[in-house]
């Protein structure tokens, strides 16, 4: 059946407004006649006894779960006209996140990567984890307290495919979007590096108000795009973290609690913090973004240290060069601390230059009169 305003769910709940439909069902502000408190209603497609039975199953699970940053819901309920079951939530006034998406100050900004990073850190740590599968925009709520907190938690990828039979559907073309390279292979598997990647595209919408990779998520990454970028007005240390979260292998992107513990730090006021999920977890090398982009780590051309032959050296940073030495043929190979250290031995070319002997000049000079002399008998 097709709900209206003024419609009484489930004898309790009075519909007063519309706020947005999705794959799985809409989104109502409902005032709970038994308290007369405004509440948030989501309600789902209609669903069997199976079906009913996996959503209760999952929302016992769900129900468990408390953190700051996630909207938890209240109650589960199943109407008795439809059998479509629904969650009472709290009501977020200033609805999702993605109406800001190109207004955000940088700010503002990393509190949403703080917070939500906060949320999916604490699903993330379930045991087994839970991976949210669907960050966007549009799941991202904001409190009256200004907090970011997540919906839509808690639907494994069991359920998620139940509701899509039932709701004779398949997912939306705006959650594509927000899909990461692997989400495209042949056997996907939900993993927690898939969430931070959604988050990445999230970031980059609400500082463009674009969807990166044209809209087609992590399958043209997956073909060889190149990374977008940040307008330059924002700092190179939100560009690297948009990017980050974006990168095409899962394991090259931070975790949830890695993230937030950055954003968190940067709120902090602290200038150059730790990135630690890059390698050594120093701040990456900033260059100029109208250059081509540098490595974090470069590896320095290394140069051989030109001695005399006595002295074998290996090669160095930088040294100074002679122009009076040059390397013998001969070459040598070690390891050291797992490094490939490569010998050379040089000899001064200024030796061969030296004046020759005097008694080699004699014997020169001895041997072109004996030549004279044998040329004058034959004349």
């Amino acid at each position: 059946m097709k709900y209206s305003e003024g419609y009484l769910l489930d004898g309790r709940y009075r519909l007063e407004r519309f706020i947005g439909s999705g794959t799985f069902g809409e989104v109502w502000v409902a005032v709970d006649a038994a308290t007369d408190i405004e509440v948030a209603i989501k309600v789902y497609v209609s669903m069997d006894e199976k079906g009913l039975k996996e959503f209760k199953d999952e929302f016992k699970i769900s129900f468990e779960l408390n953190h700051t940053n996630l909207l938890h819901a209240n109650y589960l309920g199943v109407n008795a006209e439809d059998q479509r079951p629904y969650l009472v939530m709290p009501f977020c006034p200033d609805g999702s996140v993605s109406k800001y998406a190109g207004e955000m100050s940088e700010t503002d900004l990393w509190r949403f990567i703080r917070d939500v990073a906060s949320g999916l850190a604490y699903l993330h740590s379930m045991q087994p984890p839970i991976i949210h599968q669907d960050i966007k925009p549009d799941n991202i709520l904001i409190l009256k307290s200004g907090d970011f907190v997540i919906t839509d938690f808690g639907i494994s990828k069991q359920l998620r495919a139940t509701l899509r039979k039932t709701a004779n559907a398949m997912s939306s073309a705006g959650a594509i979007s927000y899909m990461g390279p692997e989400r495209f292979s042949k056997q996907y598997h939900a993993v927690k590096a898939s969430d931070i990647w959604s988050l990445g595209a999230s970031i980059f919408e609400l500082v463009t108000n674009e969807l990166p990779f044209c809209g087609m998520g992590g399958s043209l990454l997956k073909q060889g795009a190149d990374m977008p970028e940040l307008p330059e007005e924002y700092s190179d240390t939100l560009n690297v973290v948009c990017q980050a979260c974006m990168a095409k292998e899962p394991w090259n992107r931070p975790t949830a609690q890695q993230l937030a513990e950055f954003a968190s730090r940067i709120l902090e006021g602290e200038a150059s913090p730790r990135m630690p999920w890059i390698k050594d977890g120093s701040a990456p090398v900033q260059e100029d973004k109208k250059d081509e982009q540098k490595p974090v780590e470069q590896v320095k051309e290394e140069k051989p240290v030109r001695k005399p032959l006595t002295e074998t050296v290996a090669f160095t940073d930088s040294s100074s060069v002679k122009n009076d030495v040059s390397p013998v043929e001969t070459e040598s190979a070690k390891k050291e601390d797992g490094h490939t250290v490569r010998d050379f031995s040089y000899v001064s070319t200024s030796e061969a230059e030296k004046p020759m002997s005097p008694w080699v000049w004699v014997l020169s000079a001895v041997a072109g009169l004996a030549v004279g002399v044998v040329l004058n008998l034959f004349v």
